[in-house]
C-alpha cells in the first residue's frame, strides 16, 4: 500500500479507536499546579484561583514541577558545583514530601555537564534528566564544525532515585553520537547531511543560539510515550521537535541500530524546519517549548502538541501534530520532508504572544491547558479556543498544570478527592505488560460492579482477532493473558466493554 495512503488509513483507525469523551466547553475541574522558573515557592491553586497548597523550597528553580501519585512534588533546582551557566540552569533534582519536607535530592553538575530546563516523570519512578555536555574546540573541529569553538550539545539521562541523595543513571542519550557534517567530507561521521535526516549537522546555525553559541541546540522540553516508549525533545535554536527511541539499551542509543525501532539513538522523526535536514518545506516554528504527548485518557490520544513561540513574529501558536507513524517508525517519503502537512489542532488569538518559554497540556474533557509565559498569563480553553479558565499570575511561568480532582497524589495532601459520579473503566483498565511484549502479555481490569463483561483485541483495521472474556463477571479485580503467537509485529488495540462503558488502549508486539 502506498505510504501516504496506509497513513490516512491508520490515523482513521486510531482516531475510531481511541478514548473521546465529547469536547467539554466548561472548565477541567480540579486544582493547578504553578511554579515560577527561578522561585523557592510552588503553589496548587483551586478552582477559584486560591492557593490549597504552598511547598517553600531550599533551592531556586521549578521551571517544570510535576505532583506525583503519592503526593510528592518532583521539580528541579540550581545547584551543584559547575561553571556552566545558561537558560534555565539547574543541577539539581528534588522531590519534595506532601508536609514540606525534602525526601530526594540528585545533583548532576560539574565543569563537564550540567542539567537545565525541564524533567520528565517515568511510570517505573525514575525521572529523566536535559543536560548539556561540554564539548572542546578541537573535539568540536573533528566532528566536521566549521570552526573552532567549544560547545555544549545536549544529552538525557535516566536517573533512579537512591536513598534520600543518591541515583543510578539507568540509561542516557547523546546528541553528539548522532550528528552528521557537511564541511570535511573525510570527516568519520557520515558525512553527507542530505541522506541522513536521522542525523543532526553539527554546522547547523539557529534562532539565538547555533554554532556561534556554547549552547548549540538549547534543548529546553522533554515528554514521554508509555505506549511507544519512546521521548520527544524540543530544540529552541532549531526550531524542532524530535522523537528518539527510548527501549534502547545505552549502548544502542549510542548507535544506529537497536531498540524497538531498529534505529538505536537516531532521530526517528522531527518536524517544524525540514530545512535542518534539507528538505522542503516551510519553516513553522520559530523557537519551540514544551512537547507533550497526549496521553491515553485525553482526545488526541498519541498526538503530539508543542508550544510555537513565532519569535519575531508577534503571535504564538499551540500545535497539535498527528504523527505518521509506521509501527515505531515513521514514514517519510523520499525526497519529502515528515508529515503531516499541517496541524490536527491549533490555538492562537490576537494578542497571544510568549517570545520564549511557554507551556500546554491536553485535559481528559478535551481542553487545553496553556501558559503564555512571558506575561504570566495562564488558561484553559475548550476545543474551539474559547476560554474555561484563567489566572493573571504577575511573573513568568514557563508552565502550568491541572490535576483531576481524582488524581491519586491529590489525597496525601489531605485534598478533597471526589470519585466521579459513574465510574469509569478507564480507572480499572491497566496499560498491558510487559509493552511492547512477544509473545504474551497480561491485562489487568478491575470491575466497580458485576455484570456482562467483553474483551477483546483488535488490528489497526478494526477486525477483531482475540475475544478474551465475553460474559458475567463479578465485582473486583480481574487478569488476562493476551497469546499473540501467529500475528505480526505491529499495533494492536485492545478494548473492555462493561457497565455501559468501554475503554480501549494499544499494545506493542514485537517479534
Amino acid at each position: 500500500m502506498h505510504h501516504r495512503k496506509a497513513l490516512v488509513l491508520l490515523t482513521v483507525l486510531v482516531s475510531a479507536f481511541a478514548f473521546s469523551p465529547e469536547a467539554s466547553s466548561e472548565y477541567y475541574e480540579g486544582y493547578t499546579l504553578i511554579a515560577k522558573p527561578n522561585s523557592t515557592q510552588t503553589k496548587l491553586l483551586d478552582e477559584s484561583n486560591q492557593t490549597v497548597w504552598n511547598w517553600v523550597h531550599n533551592r531556586m528553580g521549578g521551571y517544570s514541577s510535576y505532583l506525583l501519585p503519592d503526593g510528592n512534588l518532583l521539580r528541579p533546582a540550581y545547584g551543584g558545583s559547575s561553571d556552566l551557566f545558561g537558560g534555565a540552569v539547574a543541577g539539581v533534582v528534588q522531590s519534595w514530601s506532601p508536609e514540606g519536607d525534602l525526601d530526594w535530592e540528585f545533583i548532576y553538575a560539574s565543569n563537564s555537564y550540567r542539567t537545565h530546563h525541564d524533567i520528565e516523570p517515568l511510570p517505573n519512578g525514575n525521572v529523566l534528566l536535559t543536560a548539556w555536555e561540554v564539548k572542546t574546540g578541537a573535539e568540536a573541529v573533528q566532528a566536521g564544525l566549521d570552526h573552532t569553538a567549544e560547545i555544549w550539545p545536549d544529552h538525557i539521562i535516566e536517573v533512579e532515585p537512591v536513598g534520600s541523595s543518591g541515583g543510578n543513571i539507568v540509561w542516557e542519550w547523546h546528541a553528539w553520537d548522532h550528528l552528521v557534517q557537511d564541511h570535511d567530507p573525510s570527516k568519520d561521521n557520515f558525512g553527507v547531511v542530505p541522506d541522513h535526516p536521522e542525523l543532526l549537522d553539527i554546522n547547523l546555525d539557529g534562532e539565538g543560539g547555533g554554532p556561534g553559541s556554547a549552547d548549540w541546540l538549547h534543548v529546553n522540553g522533554i515528554s514521554y510515550d508509555p505506549v511507544y516508549d519512546q521521548i520527544a525533545i524540543t530544540s529552541h535554536t532549531l526550531n524542532e521537535v524530535w522523537v528518539i527511541d527510548h527501549s534502547t539499551t545505552t549502548a544502542e542509543a549510542a548507535g544506529h541500530s537497536g531498540g524497538n525501532s531498529g534505529m538505536g539513538g537516531d532521530i526517528l522523526y522531527r518536524w517544524g524546519s525540514p530545512s535542518n535536514y534539507d528538505r522542503p518545506g516551510s519553516q513553522i516554528f520559530h523557537v519551540v517549548h514544551c512537547p507533550f504527548w497526549i496521553p491515553e485518557n485525553c482526545p488526541g490520544a498519541g498526538n503530539l502538541m508543542a508550544y510555537n513561540n513565532g519569535e519575531g513574529t508577534g503571535i504564538s501558536t499551540i500545535v497539535e501534530l498527528e504523527l505518521p507513524r509506521d509501527g515505531y517508525g515513521y514514514f517519510l517519503e523520499a525526497g519529502e520532508a515528515y508529515g503531516p502537512d499541517s496541524p490536527v489542532w491549533t490555538y492562537s488569538a490576537p494578542g497571544f504572544y510568549s517570545n520564549h518559554l511557554g507551556g500546554c497540556q491536553r485535559l481528559p474533557n478535551g481542553n487545553t491547558m496553556i501558559a503564555e509565559s512571558t506575561s504570566g498569563y495562564l488558561f484553559e480553553v475548550d476545543a474551539s479556543s474559547a476560554t474555561q479558565w484563567s489566572y493573571a499570575a504577575s511573573g513568568e511561568y514557563a508552565r502550568v498544570l491541572r490535576y483531576g480532582v481524582s488524581y491519586a497524589g491529590l489525597e496525601p495532601l489531605g485534598l478533597q478527592v471526589d470519585a466521579p459520579e459513574s465510574p469509569s473503566i478507564a480507572q480499572y483498565l491497566s496499560q498491558n505488560y510487559p509493552n511492547p511484549f512477544n509473545p504474551k502479555t497480561t491485562i489487568v481490569y478491575r470491575l466497580p460492579q458485576e455484570g456482562r463483561v467483553s474483551l477483546k483485541i483488535y488490528d489497526m483495521e478494526g477486525r477483531v482477532l482475540r475475544t478474551l472474556v465475553e460474559g458475567v463477571q463479578e465485582a473486583g479485580e480481574h487478569s488476562r493473558v493476551f497469546n499473540a503467537e501467529g500475528l505480526a509485529s505491529g499495533i494492536y488495540i485492545y478494548k473492555l466493554e462493561a457497565a455501559g462503558i468501554s475503554e480501549t488502549r494499544r499494545l506493542a508486539l514485537l517479534q
